[in-house]
């Protein structure tokens, strides 16, 4: 079968996407499972399936209107639930990785810890958001969110909205604990997708 035929059914979702492989400028190859320095391969979303979800953030349609709903419930509380960052491009995620990993001189283990190499983000699903609060924006990004409003409301509720927190304490991927990185797994495809992650979570 043509190369091209092989992309279109990958793309149909007739045929498993086997990612991206090794990765040019890292050392490291991805092991058995298809992991990379602990993050399991994914897809870039197809255009056509995002939308906006804010000024300069995208999602598929699907999560995008679950985090709207979460957004109305924990404005009810009292709770200002912030999106901070969603989908990004395979190209965005190169230059996330690489160029702060030089510009903070870190080794790509080190680097891993906190960025998915190119190919290996849940960002480019379309499916994962970096949650914030809006009231104590000082912990953006921080392991220090989990002490606000927003997370303590996330924790309680974001499984009634499908969203589930990628890197929990002690997470099996060895992957530094994120309490602001959540994934939306309410459709047959993310569920595809986060499977293996899924079977390593704790």
């Amino acid at each position: 079968m043509a190369f091209a035929g092989l992309i279109f059914l990958r793309q149909a979702g007739l045929l498993p996407w086997l990612g991206p492989g090794p990765v040019a400028g890292l050392r490291e190859r991805p092991t058995a499972d298809g992991r990379l320095l602990g993050h399991f391969p994914y897809p870039e979303a197809p255009s056509g399936v995002l939308v906006a979800l804010g000024a300069g953030l995208q999602l598929r349609s699907e999560a995008a209107a679950a985090i709207h709903a979460m957004q109305r419930a924990a404005a009810a509380e009292g709770v200002d639930l912030q999106v901070l960052s969603a989908f990004r491009s395979i190209e965005l995620q190169r230059s996330l990785f690489f160029d702060v990993k030089a510009e903070r001189n870190q080794d790509a283990h080190t680097r891993a810890k906190v960025s998915a190499p190119p190919g290996y983000s849940e960002h480019s699903t379309g499916y994962a958001v970096d949650l914030g609060d809006g009231g104590q924006p000082a912990t953006n990004l921080s392991q220090n969110f989990e002490n606000t409003p927003a997370y303590q409301w996330l924790s309680q509720h974001a499984d009634h909205y499908h969203f589930t927190l990628s890197f929990p304490k002690g997470n099996h991927q060895g992957v530094s604990y994120e309490p602001w990185h959540w994934r939306f797994e309410g459709s047959s495809d993310a569920l595809r997708l986060f499977e293996p992650a899924q079977r390593l979570a704790p």
